[in-house]
Order: C-alpha cells, then sequence, then structure tokens
C-alpha cells in the first residue's frame, strides 16, 4: 500500500514521505498531535463553561487572580507547552533530515549533535516563543528550582504560582506579572487555545475548535 506524503508545515513546506520517512518509526507525530488537540479541546470547554456562567466575563478588561479557576488548568498549560515543543522540534528534525539526506543513523553521529541541537530550538522559538519559554521556565521545571543568572526574584517566585486569569475569551497564563521588590517577572503571555487556532492554518488545517462564546 503507496502512503501519501504528509505536509506538517504548510508555511515552510515540511513533508515526511512514510516511503522514505526519515525515521524507522514516528508514531511520536500522531500521539504529540492527539494530545495537544485533547488539551486544546478541553481548555475550550472550560472557557467556554466559564462565559456562560459569568455574565460580566465580556465586559471586564481583564480577570486577575481567579480563584475559581479548574485546579486542572495550570497543569493543562504546562503539558501542552511541553507536547507542543516536543512536536514542534520533531518537525524541525524532519526539515534537517529531508534537506541533508539523513536517516536515523545520522542521529548517533556526535559530529551532528549541535547542528540538529540549534536546528530544532531555533525553529521552536521562531513559531512559538512565548510557549518556548514558558516549557523552558514553568512546565519543564520551575525556575525556583534552577535558576539561571538571568532569571530575577519575580520569574522564580512567579514560576511556582500557577496563576491563571481570564481575558475574553480565552484563559491566560502571564497576564499578570508578579513583582519582588523592583524585579517584575519575565515570563511571557499566552493564552492556550488563542496559539492553537494561530497555528491551524499552519499545522492542522483540518481541526476547528468549538467557539468560545456557547
Amino acid at each position: 500500500m503507496n502512503l501519501s506524503p504528509i505536509t506538517l508545515d504548510h508555511i515552510d513546506r515540511i513533508v515526511l514521505d512514510p516511503e522514505n520517512a526519515p525515521f524507522s518509526n514516528y508514531a511520536a507525530f500522531a500521539s504529540c498531535r492527539e494530545g495537544i488537540k485533547t488539551l486544546a479541546y478541553n481548555v475550550r470547554d472550560m472557557e467556554r463553561q466559564y462565559i456562560a456562567s459569568d455574565p460580566h466575563a465580556e465586559h471586564v478588561l481583564i480577570h486577575l487572580f481567579m480563584h475559581d479557576v479548574p485546579p486542572i488548568l495550570p497543569c493543562a498549560f504546562d503539558w501542552f507547552s511541553i507536547t507542543l515543543v516536543n512536536y514542534l522540534r520533531l518537525v524541525a528534525l524532519v526539515q534537517l533530515m529531508n534537506k541533508n539526506g539523513w536517516k536515523s543513523s545520522a542521529l548517533a553521529d556526535p559530529s551532528n549533535r549541535t547542528e540538529i541541537k540549534k536546528h530544532c530550538t531555533e525553529y521552536v522559538k521562531s513559531v512559538v516563543p512565548e510557549v518556548y519559554m514558558w516549557r523552558n521556565k514553568v512546565a519543564a521545571h520551575f525556575a525556583a528550582t534552577d535558576p539561571l543568572k538571568d532569571d530575577n526574584l519575580g520569574t522564580l517566585e512567579q514560576s511556582v504560582m500557577g496563576m491563571v486569569e481570564f481575558r475574553y475569551p480565552n484563559y491566560y497564563v502571564g497576564l499578570g506579572k508578579w513583582t519582588s521588590g523592583t524585579e517584575t517577572s519575565q515570563l511571557p503571555q499566552w493564552a492556550l487555545t488563542k496559539v492553537y487556532e494561530d497555528l491551524r492554518t499552519r499545522f492542522w488545517s483540518e481541526v476547528q475548535l468549538p467557539p468560545s462564546k456557547p
């Protein structure tokens, strides 16, 4: 059975050809993609529930420091950022392997390590810089548990706060900036469902979330 090429990135025209795939097995694409979609659908459902329950949701500029956020929501942002970054790094790896004519054995060549890491990281940062920073400072591990020299106190403290706020029609992280003394958190703001929808035409044009307003 002949399998059709799969377009992974419609802007950069990154294509995975199952008949000549660079990997022995590429099942991680399907599992990451499904995980990203499931998280986006679940968070959209929580946004719809909140909008339906609060008559003022549409009219308040920003709902900060909310006390009725579902406890799972901060984790959803963390899981989404980790899985999305993993997925995009795989897309970037296919791009690099296609360009160089590599197969799996090239991944074990020590001379390729720097090029692989640099290319995959630069690709992710070019597509979702805010999500990438969140993954590094909160989701993969809290910055407070691995402080770097460029992490100020506001960033370190906010990394463990799990703060999720609402700005119609989306839940966000990073809207409220924690300040300690004169140092304000450097954590970025982003909305999970907005990121998912913004990436739709580039990566998963066949998927569309339900509208925000029930």
